[in-house]
Order: C-alpha cells, then sequence, then structure tokens
C-alpha cells in the first residue's frame, strides 16, 4: 500500500523509455494547467493491490456533484458523502475515470469501488486531513 502526490502537470503512471530534455514551450494547455489553481491529486494503492487516483475536489467540482446527486439524495447525508467520494476518483488502476454526472453513473462508481470503499476512504482522509487552523500568537505581532 502507498500513496503519491501527483503535483498539476504530472502524470498519474510512470512514464516509460527515455525522456527527452525539458526544452519545449509548453502547449496551450500546459499553460491553463500550470496557471490553474493547484489541486491535490494522490495515487493510492491499497492492499488489495488496485490503485486508486483520487483528488480533492474544489467548490465548482462540489457543486457539479451536488447537481449530479440530485435534490432527493443531497440531504441524505449517507448518499451524499459515498458520491462525493466517488466523484473524487478520477482512475481506477490507472484507467481514467470521468466525474459522474447522474445519481445511476455515482452509483455505477461507488459499485466498481466496491470492497476497497473503506480502504480508499481511510487513506484519502490522511492524504487530504485539512491542516489545524493556526492559533493566534499575540507575541508574534509587532508594532
Amino acid at each position: 500500500m502507498g500513496v503519491k502526490i501527483i503535483q498539476a502537470g504530472e502524470t498519474a503512471a510512470p512514464e516509460t523509455g527515455p525522456v527527452a530534455p525539458a526544452v519545449q514551450t509548453p502547449t496551450p494547455s500546459q499553460t491553463i494547467v500550470a496557471a490553474a489553481p493547484s489541486k491535490k491529486v494522490a495515487e493510492i494503492e491499497l492492499s488489495s493491490g488496485r490503485t486508486f487516483t483520487v483528488r480533492k475536489l474544489g467548490p465548482l467540482d462540489r457543486m457539479l456533484a451536488s447537481k449530479a446527486i440530485g435534490s432527493e439524495h443531497v440531504v441524505n447525508a449517507l448518499y451524499a458523502n459515498y458520491a462525493m467520494i466517488a466523484c473524487s476518483v478520477t482512475a481506477i488502476d490507472r484507467q481514467p475515470v470521468s466525474m459522474p454526472s447522474s445519481q445511476s453513473q455515482i452509483e455505477a462508481l461507488v459499485f466498481r469501488i466496491g470492497e476497497d470503499w473503506d480502504e480508499l476512504t481511510d487513506e484519502m482522509g490522511k492524504v487530504f486531513k485539512t491542516a489545524e487552523p493556526d492559533t493566534f500568537d499575540p507575541d508574534a505581532v509587532k508594532n
């Protein structure tokens, strides 16, 4: 089991073969990705041998996921929690997975994750754990 944090612009799968020198002009897509706010992405290998690439959902992602969940299920905390985690998965065994856009797609993705669900959510919790808020130190403030 292992976790690899992936920075914007990196690929989840290791590259094969010789790597050309990095003297190329970035493509327009690479420029946009580099300028975008950094999204935390991790590749998580579970004890089952399966690998999941997951990302921390941003505000727009959460909004789109809520739309896919639907108004009747978004108030159901259990359903919404499963759906949000499923929407965080971007690849299974390095095969890309699209973000679900309907309840049936969410349920199909939860089904694909299957028995790995608990271990995956535990590892995601460790990777995406938010830092404790800073405490205010009045002595650190200078006049």
